[in-house]
């Protein structure tokens, strides 16, 4: 009892300290009318995977210009349904034992669903001044075995994708885009998650627009959008455009209740999509708020002599990105967890660039034991030196602006760089 009320309090201190953060990371994405159309919806009595999610579907398709897209409930079950359908795919499927290319700064369920369909995750060095997959390093480690590349969008940036583009076409692999942290995001005016064989997305509560939990899957593949349908809703047929033809097959099978693929219940609510429908018509608005606030922050520190020991990650000329967090980089001689602390006691909330290095996360170590984090130089960097800082959606006034730019430099670089080196003596 006392153990358990030691934790509570614990995780109540954190929950006050976050809520009092004037700088959070995620800020309220959804207003009022977001929240009235889900009503609306909820009044019609029809909760589960229905009409508003079908429309929803269409129009996200329409929007970031794929032929198809297979709504979910979460950005995470977008990536393992994307396997899940590629393992299942005629044309060019994903045996177990392929080698797919992963950046090795990703998220957890970026990696997770490869390992869980038995394929082989080969991690690739991250470029820390785009924090995007290394191209150098991808192209050094395609072997014959190599099948697909799950690339991931790193908040809001992307990797030269014409490169990536040749690279793909020259070795003919498969491309997975992971774009959960950068929905609206172009390159050469085109949407990021749009260029592979599969794209997905998330629409968790802090993201470029939320229906609270949620994802969405894309493709111009109708095989991989059929199969997409029927893996979503327990491998049954009755998504399916050739249902018929399975139906005559099985005469002794309810129809209704017939079977054809492993599946998940991977299904969104009515509601979702009616917030997603809703949040879409606003995407646009929001994301030109996140770039104009970032480009006044990104000004003010670099035009100030104080903001010399903070960098910025680099754009690819071609790239319109729609920054999802301010990243920044901090000199070798700044502490980080110092800077962290002094973040979080000034009110401004941080976190990793994603989750650092994923080779040094335990359950990778555990099951790749062999992996060294530091053959992974610029993961490394990013790791030790990297954070990122809450990005609002909304227009943020010239004094916030200011009271924020104000708090990050006037961290003691003196003082941090005097406790830096008495660390080393």
């Amino acid at each position: 009892g006392e153990k358990a009320s030691s934790h509570s309090y614990s995780n109540l201190l954190f929950i006050i300290n976050m809520n009092t953060m004037k700088f959070q990371l995620g800020q309220d994405v959804h207003d009022a009318d977001d929240v009235l159309k889900m009503v609306e919806t909820l009044l019609t009595g029809n909760f589960t995977m229905g009409s508003q999610v079908q429309k929803f579907e269409q129009t996200f398709a329409q929007y970031v210009g794929s032929k198809y897209a297979v709504m979910v409930n979460s950005g995470s079950s977008a990536n393992l349904l994307a396997i899940a359908i590629l393992q299942n795919y005629k044309s060019n499927k994903l045996m177990p034992g392929d080698k797919v290319l992963v950046p090795a700064v990703c998220w957890s369920t970026s990696v997770f669903p490869l390992i869980q369909y038995d394929l082989s995750p080969v991690f690739v060095d991250t470029d820390p001044q785009t924090l995007n997959i290394d191209l150098a390093d991808l192209e050094k480690k395609i072997t014959p075995k190599t099948k697909a590349i799950m690339l991931v969008h790193v908040l809001g940036n992307c990797t030269n994708m014409d490169k990536l583009l040749e690279i793909v076409k020259k070795h003919n692999l498969i491309l997975i885009e992971d774009t959960c942290e950068s929905l609206g995001s172009t390159y050469n005016e085109k949407y990021l998650g749009t260029f592979g064989d599969v794209g997905t997305y998330s629409f968790y509560y802090s993201h470029h627009i939320t229906t609270c939990e949620g994802g969405m899957v894309v493709t111009d593949d109708e095989e991989l959008y059929e199969l997409a349908k029927c893996l979503r809703a327990h491998g049954w047929s009755r998504v399916l455009k050739d249902k018929e033809t399975i139906h005559s097959q099985h005469p002794d099978i309810d129809e209704r209740f017939c079977f054809v693929n492993l599946g998940y219940n991977l299904r969104p609510m009515e509601i979702q999509a009616t917030m997603g429908l809703s949040q879409l018509s606003k995407l646009k608005t929001k994301n030109d708020y996140r770039k104009e606030n970032y480009a006044k922050i990104k000004a003010k520190i670099e035009n100030d002599p104080r903001g010399k020991f903070l960098s910025f990650p680099v754009k690819e000329d071609k790239s319109d990105p729609a920054w999802f967090g301010i990243t920044l980089i901090l000199d070798k001689e700044i502490n980080l967890k110092d800077f962290l602390s002094y973040l979080t006691n000034n009110g401004v909330e941080n976190r990793p660039i994603i989750s650092g290095n994923f080779i040094r996360q335990p359950v990778i170590k555990d099951l790749y034991p062999l992996l060294k984090p530091e053959n992974f130089p610029g993961a490394e960097e990013l790791h030790h030196h990297g954070l990122f800082i809450g990005l609002s959606c909304h227009e943020m006034s010239d004094e916030l602006i200011n009271e924020l730019v104000e708090i990050l430099l006037s961290y003691n670089q003196e003082e941090a760089a005097l406790k830096f080196f008495k660390s080393l003596v």
